[in-house]
């Protein structure tokens, strides 16, 4: 399983670079429709500020725990919306580089946020 208790396919969570995150294949997961979907009133999140929460420095990188291993969650903080958003990713290459298809995203929770402030 690529994602791991520490790393992805062997790269520590920390050094990974997210570049690229391409969003063109999201379909009906579309962060920024979210809320019609689920039938809540719970924040939408646009792609670009999901971009920007991964981009940032300070931002905390685990596994997103899926069956496949193959997606890793993000937290960190989008300039552009003004809170944290986690985003859920997939790497186009192997191992992973900086290339990312964009999954889903939504308004970091308080767990999250949490940790986020903790340091990850």
């Amino acid at each position: 399983m690529p994602a791991g208790e520490d790393d992805y396919d062997g790269v520590p969570y920390g050094d990974l670079v997210f570049e690229d995150v391409d969003w063109s294949e999201v379909g009906d997961h579309d962060p920024a429709r979210r809320s019609a979907r689920k039938g809540t009133s719970e924040q939408d999140v646009r792609v670009e500020w999901a971009t920007e929460a991964c981009q940032d420095p300070r931002r905390w990188v685990r596994s997103a725990g899926s069956q496949s291993g193959m997606t890793v969650k993000v937290t960190g903080r989008s300039a552009s919306a003004g809170f944290l958003v986690t985003v859920v990713v997939a790497p186009k290459d192997s191992p992973p580089g900086t290339r990312w298809w964009g999954a889903t995203a939504w308004k970091a929770g308080a767990k999250d946020v949490e940790q986020y402030e903790e340091g990850g």
